[in-house]
C-alpha cells in the first residue's frame, strides 16, 4: 500500500494535467464565458492565468494534494457495467473503504469541494481569497477534461505506451497550442452542481481510448519513434477533440465561477483588494464566438480614473485592406464595463474574411481581428 501511494504522488507531480500552458488557456478563457451579471470579474483575467498551476505547485508540499488531480474511475466496477459510479462520498467509503477511494483519486470531489469553499469566500466578500480558489477551481475542471486524469491507464503503462501522458498533454500541448483556437458562448447557472460534475467526467471518459490509439497510430507512422513525425500525426488525429476538452473546460468553469457567485447571494465587488477596486484603462476584449456568423459580441471597458464623467466612445470595424465597413459606437459613455453585438445581417452585406475592430477613445486605440465565415 505504502508503494502505491508514492508511486501515486510521484506520477502526480510528474503528471500536471494540461501542463503550465493548457491550464493557462483554460483559465484566460473561461473569461469569455461570464455572464453579464459577473463581468465585473473579468478583472480576474492576471490572477486566473498566474494561479493556474496553484494545485499542481502545492504537491510536493501537501500530501492531500496529489489524489485531488486524478480518478481511476475504470477501477471501480459499478462503472465498467453501468458508465457511473456512487457519487456521494460517503456512501462510496462504506462500501469500498475511504483509503481505497484516495488511492482511486479524488478528483471529482475536489471539484464540488472548491466550489463549496468559493461560494463561501463570496459570501464573506473574501474577494482575495475567492480569485486564488477560482484558480484552483480552473486547474481541477481542466484535469477533470484531460481524458488520461480519469482512467487507471493515466500513462498507458497497461497498454504498451508507457509515457503517452506527457507526451499527449505538455509535449503535443506545448508544441501547437497556438492552434487551439475557440472562442466562448455565455455559460448558464447550474441547478445541480454535484450531478453536474459527474456528467462531464463520465462524458470525458469516451476520449482515453481515442488519445491512446492516436499514440499507437501515429508512433507507427514515425517508424517507431517519437519524433516531429510522430507529434504533428498526434495533433492531426487529436486536434477536433482536444479542443473541443479545452473549450468544454472553460465553459465549464465559467458556470461554475457564475454559480457559485449567484449561489452566495450575487456579492457586489466591494472591498476587494485595490487594484481590482476601480477600471484602470481602457480595454478591449476579444469578441466571441469567433470565427462567427451572423453575429458576434465584443465587450470594452471604460475606466474610473478618467477625469471626466463621460468619455466619447468609438468602435468602428475595417476590412482587411483598412476600409471602415461599420460603426457600432459612437457616443459618450461613463465608467464601466459595455458590451455590443455586431450583426452582419444588419449591416451592408460583407463577405467572409478577416476583419478588425477597434476602440478609440481620445488617444487611446486598440484594435483586435475578427473573422467572419459564411
Amino acid at each position: 500500500m505504502k508503494n502505491k501511494l508514492y508511486l501515486i504522488i510521484l506520477s502526480s507531480i510528474l503528471f500536471v494535467g494540461w501542463g503550465k500552458t493548457g491550464h493557462k488557456i483554460i483559465n484566460q478563457k473561461s473569461i469569455e464565458s461570464f455572464p453579464n451579471e459577473i463581468f465585473f470579474l473579468t478583472a480576474w483575467s492576471n490572477v486566473l492565468i498566474e494561479h493556474a498551476s496553484d494545485a499542481d505547485n502545492r504537491k510536493s508540499s501537501d500530501p492531500t494534494e496529489s489524489p485531488k488531480h486524478y480518478i481511476d474511475i475504470d477501477e471501480y466496477s459499478e462503472f465498467v457495467s453501468t458508465g457511473k459510479i456512487i457519487e456521494d462520498y460517503d456512501s462510496l467509503v462504506a462500501k469500498y473503504g475511504e483509503e481505497k477511494i484516495i488511492d482511486r483519486g479524488l478528483l471529482p470531489w475536489a471539484i464540488i469541494s472548491t466550489c463549496e469553499t468559493l461560494k463561501a469566500a463570496f459570501e464573506n466578500k473574501d474577494w482575495d481569497k475567492a480569485m486564488l480558489l477560482a484558480a484552483d477551481l480552473g486547474h481541477y475542471v481542466a484535469d477533470a477534461h484531460m481524458p488520461l486524469h480519469i482512467t487507471t491507464n493515466y500513462n498507458g503503462q497497461l497498454t504498451n505506451q508507457s509515457g503517452v501522458h506527457s507526451r499527449y498533454e505538455s509535449t503535443m500541448i506545448g508544441n501547437y497550442s497556438s492552434q487551439i483556437i475557440y472562442s466562448g458562448i455565455q455559460s448558464e447557472y447550474i441547478s445541480d452542481i454535484p450531478n453536474y460534475v459527474f456528467d462531464f467526467i463520465y462524458y470525458n471518459y469516451r476520449f482515453v481510448d481515442s488519445v491512446l490509439i492516436a499514440d499507437k497510430e501515429s508512433k507507427a507512422i514515425a517508424s517507431g519513434s517519437y519524433n516531429s513525425t510522430y507529434y504533428e500525426n498526434l495533433w492531426k488525429k487529436t486536434k477536433g477533440f482536444t479542443t473541443k476538452l479545452f473549450s468544454n473546460a472553460s465553459y465549464r468553469l465559467s458556470g461554475l465561477i457564475y454559480t457559485c457567485w449567484v449561489n452566495a447571494g450575487s456579492p457586489t465587488i466591494v472591498g476587494i483588494e485595490e487594484e481590482f477596486k476601480e477600471l484602470n484603462s481602457f480595454e478591449l476584449f476579444q469578441n466571441y464566438p469567433n470565427p462567427f456568423n451572423p453575429s458576434t459580441t465584443i465587450k470594452y471597458s471604460v475606466p474610473s480614473n478618467v477625469k471626466r464623467e463621460m468619455s466619447n466612445v468609438k468602435i468602428i470595424v475595417c476590412d482587411i485592406l483598412g476600409n471602415e465597413v461599420a460603426t457600432l459606437v459612437d457616443e459618450n459613455k461613463p465608467a464601466g464595463y459595455f458590451e455590443i453585438k455586431f450583426n452582419v445581417e444588419q449591416t451592408s452585406s460583407l463577405s467572409s474574411g478577416i476583419y478588425f475592430y477597434t476602440l478609440k477613445v481620445g488617444s487611446f486605440s486598440e484594435t483586435k481581428k475578427m473573422i467572419l465565415m459564411k
